[in-house]
């Protein structure tokens, strides 16, 4: 009798474990990911990552950093986005040494266009969907954000360290007490403009004016209240972009363009020197992150 009853203990353990890993497996399998050209470039590329469903979800669309001038992967956090109910977009764009600003921001508006268009491949809802940027990523979805009529275009932005003001960022690196960091952003932007910033340089008979280049690239010369999506930005009390990058955007688009007060959120994590997507690695940040999100999709 003993004999019988642990053979049949094992037999339910077996059993149970066999449907656990079935479960798994399907799991796995719900979940699609697959990679798409939206341009003719090699790096207009866009990584999907999406659940398929019934109806349709709202998306994001994820532009990494890499100080403009090298990819990072996003592929972890755009699967537990995916995950979490969104069609999922990490996009590629042409970086400094290939096109110089604003090849960046007009890549990322393509990418938005594109996914639009093929909305109904990923049971996307495109009248829903939200920009998330890391540093010089981040730079970039405030400038798509600020754009035209960005507010038509995505219905918010999320941006972690967003690099606001590659000009500000060149003087913060531009001192023989700056970090190696603060240099290495310094030297980018000067690779994106093509060009160091100088006020008196905005002749245009042989190239694009310098001092034009400079001043599209920092976003707040281009708020304009109303018409620009609604943007959370985020920031660490030590972060080697600080946090002024955003609070001037934030005063650009509240103060001087009748924003909403709740139009522009800037937070700074205390005690933390996190960048970027490090910053995700914050104890709740995800989940506030994502509630963000949800409000405005």
């Amino acid at each position: 009798m003993r004999r019988s009853r642990g053979w049949l203990l094992a037999c339910i353990t077996l059993i149970a474990g066999l449907l656990t890993l079935d479960t798994g497996r399907s799991e796995a399998a719900e979940r699609q990911e697959a990679t798409y050209s939206y341009g003719s470039h090699v790096r207009q590329k866009i990584d999907a990552y999406w659940n398929p469903t019934s109806s349709t979800q709202p998306g994001i669309v994820v532009l990494h950093g890499g100080y403009w001038y090298q990819d990072s992967g996003w592929a972890t956090w755009s699967r537990t986005f995916a995950d979490a109910g969104y069609a999922v977009f990490s996009v590629d764009y042409r970086l400094n040494f290939e096109n110089a600003w604003p090849a960046q921001r007009s890549d990322a508006i393509s990418a938005i266009d594109w996914i639009k268009e093929n909305a109904a491949r990923f049971d996307l809802d495109p009248e829903r969907i939200v920009l998330f940027g890391s540093s010089a990523g981040g730079q970039i979805a405030t400038a798509v954000a600020t754009y035209g009529s960005g507010g038509s275009r995505v219905q918010g932005v999320v941006a972690l360290s967003p690099v606001a003001s590659p000009y500000r960022a060149w003087n913060d690196g531009n001192h023989e007490d700056s970090t190696d960091k603060e240099r290495k952003v310094r030297d980018n932007a000067t690779i994106l403009a093509r060009c160091f910033p100088d006020p008196a340089d905005t002749d245009t008979s042989m190239h694009a004016s310098c001092w034009g280049t400079w001043r599209d690239m920092v976003v707040k010369n281009r708020a304009s209240g109303s018409n620009d999506a609604p943007m959370y930005l985020i920031h660490s009390e030590g972060d080697f972009i600080p946090a002024q990058h955003s609070l001037d955007l934030e005063r650009a688009e509240e103060v001087d363009h009748g924003m909403p007060a709740d139009g522009v959120t800037v937070e700074t994590v205390a005690g933390s020197s996190a960048h970027g997507g490090a910053l995700l690695d914050i104890d709740g940040m995800p989940e506030k992150v994502l509630a963000w999100i949800d409000s405005r999709v």
